[in-house]
């Protein structure tokens, strides 16, 4: 038997193929002898099919829909004729081409599995295990290509039997001789006559002996396959370890399943819908409550009614993770020994800044640990200094992880503690961790707490410098409570931050407008830190007037004899009462009310008053530490809208005096502020008041004005004199008087 190749022309169909047609195609075909001239009339239906085959795998290709290609048939072989018997088949070439994929493809979810033909080489022999049909209808033949190859070097002889059954036939079995290399492909047809499954054997011969190749053709069916086993990693109590392995729908129609899977075990997605060719990956999580081997079995239902089942051996180990908490780089104050209580010390901090510490976390077990931290539940956020970003993570095995812990105090000179829990997934003890941390402020002084302008003649000005110092390592906020441009007294600068271990110079303006004597307390407002206060004298001079010089020491006596209520009294009441001998001098100085048994209560002394008290209970509210020698009411005043061209109308003041003497008022003006008192100066009698006038005069419309006006009074007797102990025969008071921002409309 010899076989030969030739090139395949045009379509053409059996029924007109009759012995002249045959002719033609053998020698169209090459072959080399001629076909009997009856071969059409006694197997058009081999022919058919054998052309059919040929002719569509060479315009259309085998596709395959999965992946777009297709294999084209190049060439075709055909035996010699012997007797009334022949075999046709179909060889097919290596060359393949690329074929787009169809719109249906595009919109799958999933990724097609490519049709694996299994192949095995027998005696040199390479063939295919089974011949399948599906997809096939009743009345209509199918024909598949069985293809031998000779993987030898030497030329194989090979008979073969026909099928048994009547469904299956081939041509007519002729001995076939293959060279080393070819292949000869072999058509197969299946005529179905009704609709069940169909199984049969080609058997093929060799002088080594005779094996098959199964032809089977099947109904459309579900089938969906998985792998039979798969291993999850390894992972600890509490945490989760996650796997994938594909599910494929082999089967020819389209397939709902569902997935049943036991504790601890859980498939995702749980149900779904697959197409014929499709697969998808099916996800496993494992999150394990007990540290014990797992080995359990999840299955999927499928099919008409999930019926049928396919199911996969799950096996995982859970183990009991550990953590070891330590602090890193440990302060003296730290606690960190094994069986006791850690402590975590952050020592003191800055009132609004942020310090930060760590904590190592080691896990030296084979998973992985996963943890989270926990602050006390029984505080409340917002008061909650302490603070860790970390709520939960996860320390690989045999690794360290840092973990930062902040310190953000609020609250100004507290000792601030708490406690954190490092509480690690399953059965492993949780740590707890005490902070502690201490909040410190800015820490400003001044160089001195008095400013001595000594005395200046009336139209020239003073300076003196004195410096602020910060302590701490924190930046402080500060402002001097005066308005500077108002004032015979100005601070450079008035507000400002200074930050921490620095110092900077301030710069004090004495420029004094009448020839009195001058003092007022300043208090310098800082914030997280009590107020320091600036006391600031001076004494003006002028042609015809020149009171006497006031020195620090006045201020000192001042304050005692205000402790022992003698204030009230005006210089030359308290002269005569000092010689008369009804009054007395201490060790320093200031005047007392002498008493006959020394051991009885001392004289008063100025009180130590704490500075917030000071500010507020200045004499110009309701509540004052001691009573106030001159008030005025009101104290605040609002001009509100003040519409043009009519200036608005004075506000009247009651300025009174509450003490024993005479006193004079002297108001500070500026020559451009828009607000002044009438009069500016006056004499108030003893326990009476005066009438006053506040005015405002706008020097521009559409603008908002605001100022402190300030006053100074003082006693006022016949003659000025000095007493013996060298204090100035008058008593001084200041007092201001806030004028609200007042707006000024332009009509």
């Amino acid at each position: 038997m010899v076989w030969t190749c030739c090139q395949l022309g045009k379509s053409t169909s059996a029924e007109s193929f009759g012995p002249d047609e045959c002719s033609r195609l053998a020698g169209t075909l090459g072959l080399a002898r001629e076909l009997p001239s009856d071969l059409c009339s006694r197997h058009p239906m081999l022919i058919e099919a054998v052309l059919s085959l040929l002719m569509r795998t060479r315009d259309s290709g085998d596709c395959t829909m999965n992946s777009g290609s297709c294999l084209s048939a190049s060439t075709v072989a055909f035996p010699t004729i012997s007797g009334s018997s022949m075999a046709v088949s179909a060889y097919g070439s290596s060359n393949a081409s690329a074929f787009p994929a169809s719109s249906m493809d595009t919109q799958l979810c999933f990724p097609k599995k490519q049709d694996k033909v299994k192949k095995r080489v027998i005696w040199d022999i390479e063939v295919t295990e089974e011949l399948q049909w599906k997809g096939w209808v009743l009345g209509k033949e199918i024909t598949k290509t069985l293809v031998l190859k000779n993987l030898s070097l030497k030329i194989q002889k090979i008979k073969y039997r026909p099928p048994k059954t009547k469904f299956f036939f081939t041509v007519v079995p002729q001995p076939i001789f293959l060279s080393p290399g070819l292949a000869l492909s072999l058509p197969v047809i299946f005529r179905p006559l009704e609709k069940k499954e169909y199984v049969d054997q080609l058997w093929l011969e060799k002088a080594e002996g005779m094996f098959c190749v199964d032809l089977r053709a099947t109904l459309p069916c579900h089938n969906l396959i998985c792998p039979p086993s798969l291993q999850l990693p390894m992972c600890a109590m509490g945490d989760m370890a996650e796997a994938w392995f594909c599910l494929e729908n082999a089967g020819d129609l389209s397939t709902f399943f569902t997935w049943e899977s036991p504790s601890p075990f859980q498939m995702l997605p749980t149900t779904g819908l697959l197409e014929p060719g499709q697969a998808c990956r099916i996800k496993v999580t494992f999150q394990p409550l007990m540290a014990v081997i797992y080995d359990a079995q999840a299955t999927c239902w499928y099919g008409d009614g999930s019926k049928q089942k396919s199911s996969i051996q799950l096996q995982a180990v859970a183990k009991c993770a550990q953590l070891l908490v330590s602090i890193k780089q440990r302060y003296p104050e730290d606690q960190d020994a094994e069986g006791f209580q850690k402590v975590l010390h952050f020592g003191s901090v800055a009132v609004g800044c942020t310090a930060e510490r760590q904590i190592k976390l080691y896990n030296p077990s084979a998973v992985s640990a996963p943890f989270r931290i926990e602050v006390a539940p029984d505080m409340l956020v917002k008061d909650q200094a302490f603070s860790c970003p970390t709520a939960h993570g996860i320390v690989p095995p045999r690794e360290k992880r840092f973990v930062s812990v902040f310190f953000h105090p609020e609250t100004l000179d507290a000792r601030t503690m708490d406690y954190l829990s490092i509480v690690p997934s399953g059965c492993a003890s949780q740590t707890l961790l005490k902070v502690v941390g201490f909040c410190r402020g800015p820490d400003l002084s001044l160089q001195h707490h008095c400013v001595d302008f000594s005395w200046v003649n009336l139209g020239t000005r003073s300076e003196q410098s004195l410096w602020m110092e910060n302590k701490s390592d924190c930046t402080a906020y500060f402002h001097f409570d005066i308005d500077c441009q108002e004032s015979v007294f100005s601070i450079r600068p008035a507000f400002g931050t200074l930050v921490g271990k620095a110092r900077m110079t301030l710069c004090c303006v004495f420029q004094p407008t009448q020839p009195i004597i001058y003092c007022r307390r300043v208090a310098c407002l800082i914030h997280h830190q009590d107020p320091l206060f600036l006391d600031l004298i001076g004494t003006c001079h002028s042609e015809s007037t020149k009171p006497a010089i006031l020195r620090p020491q006045h201020l000192t006596w001042y304050r005692t004899n205000l402790a022992r209520g003698l204030t009230f009294y005006p210089p030359d009441i308290l002269g005569v009462m000092l010689r008369e001998r009804k009054l007395e001098q201490d060790k320093n100085g200031a005047l007392m009310i002498p008493i006959e048994d020394l051991e009885d209560i001392p004289a008063p002394q100025y009180p130590l008053i704490p500075p917030m008290t000071e500010y507020f209970f200045d004499g110009t509210n309701d509540v004052a530490i001691f009573p106030p020698p001159v008030s005025i009411e009101p104290v605040e005043v609002d001009f509100g809208a003040c519409p043009r061209p009519k200036d608005p109308s004075p506000v009247p003041l009651c300025l009174m005096n509450h003490t024993n003497g005479k006193i004079t008022v002297a108001w500070t003006r500026r020559a451009d502020c828009p607000f002044w008192v009438t009069p500016n100066t006056c004499d108030v009698p003893p326990l009476k008041s005066t009438a006053l006038r506040l005015h405002f005069q706008p020097p521009h419309p559409n603008g908002l004005y605001a100022v402190e006006l300030e006053a100074f009074a003082a006693y006022k007797v016949d003659s000025l004199h000095t007493e013996p102990h060298g204090k100035p025969s008058a008593t001084i008071y200041m007092h201001h008087v806030h004028i609200c921002p007042a707006k000024l409309q332009q009509h």
